[in-house]
């Protein structure tokens, strides 16, 4: 048997002949070479055949996964403002237990609890997950369990200060509630340094800051104790309020109640002025309770 075989080339228009002489094994790896292109070729037309009839599908399954991610980032927004007027809540029914009596204040309001082990970690918090999209749903799904705890324990706070404020209508009509000025707070309850000594020392109010002549209202009912010049308070105008509540007020530049006069909350009792230890015009303003000093922030609720 041959172990070649030749191939004769002839040019047309001419008498020359060009011979080739290839190895015989080199056809069966042409021919094999042949055949497996066209199964390559034939199998990949078939892919790509399929490809094409996915498409459609596919295209649709990325539309429903952009409109699943829309929705999540709406929810989540929504979450957000949720979990902030929950915490708005928990302040206010603070606020109102401490002027219940039924909590005593602290150095800061409670914010909003947040916290927890971040989604890339392991044990019994949130579920290790796949995707971005699962993660937040998880950790979306953990928040609104807690919120759902929250809005049980503040509906059950709530009850309480129905049940407890119902009973004492009398106490809150002269519970001092209200700002007593629009302004502005130039220096809080607390120690601070002193504007006029530069040392150290306790304030015993608010100093809210407006224009001079600005309207000042009572916070709550009660009677006129004092209405007169008093020390570094220049016009300070004192109002009992019984239970033990009493609110001063100070550099005033005029009075519009006078001694003895009962009053009611949101009456204008006087105006704002700079009298008395002032740099400038502004009301200092003090809740005492029992004759203590008590931050007038735990008892504002506007």
């Amino acid at each position: 048997m041959a172990k070649k075989f030749t191939i004769l080339v002839i040019p047309e228009g001419t008498n020359r002949v060009n011979r080739f002489s290839l190895p015989r094994i080199i056809l069966p790896l042409v021919l094999a070479v042949l055949v497996g292109a066209v199964g390559m070729a034939g199998y990949w037309f078939h892919q790509y055949n399929s490809l094409r009839a996915d498409l459609p599908d596919l295209r649709n399954l990325q539309e429903q996964n952009r409109r699943q991610e829309a929705q999540i980032d709406t929810f989540a927004s929504r979450l957000s403002e949720f979990k902030q007027q929950m915490g708005k809540l928990k302040s206010f029914n603070r606020r109102l237990r401490v002027m219940a009596n039924l909590e005593k204040p602290s150095s800061s309001d409670d914010a909003f609890g947040v916290g927890g082990p971040e989604v890339h970690q392991g044990g019994s918090g949130v579920k290790l997950t796949n995707t971005m999209g699962e993660r937040r749903v998880m950790i979306m799904r953990r928040d609104l369990d807690q919120m759902a705890n929250d809005a049980e324990t503040e509906r059950s706070i709530q009850k309480e200060l129905a049940k407890f404020l119902q009973e004492r209508r009398s106490v809150l009509a002269s519970t001092p509630s209200v700002w007593p000025v629009h302004g502005w707070v130039t220096s809080g309850y607390g120690y601070r340094i002193s504007p006029f000594t530069g040392k150290r020392q306790f304030h015993a109010g608010l100093d809210i800051s407006t224009r001079t002549g600005s309207p000042i209202v009572s916070p709550a009912a009660g009677v006129v104790t004092f209405a007169g010049r008093e020390g570094g308070y220049g016009n300070m105008l004192v109002i009992n309020h019984g239970h033990g509540l009493v609110t001063r007020y100070g550099h005033l530049s005029s009075f519009a109640v006078k001694l003895g006069q009962k009053i009611a909350r949101g009456q204008k009792v006087g105006a704002v002025g700079s009298t008395g230890r002032s740099s400038g015009p502004h009301l200092h303003y003090e809740v005492l309770m029992s004759g203590v000093p008590t931050n007038p922030r735990y008892y504002i609720l506007d």
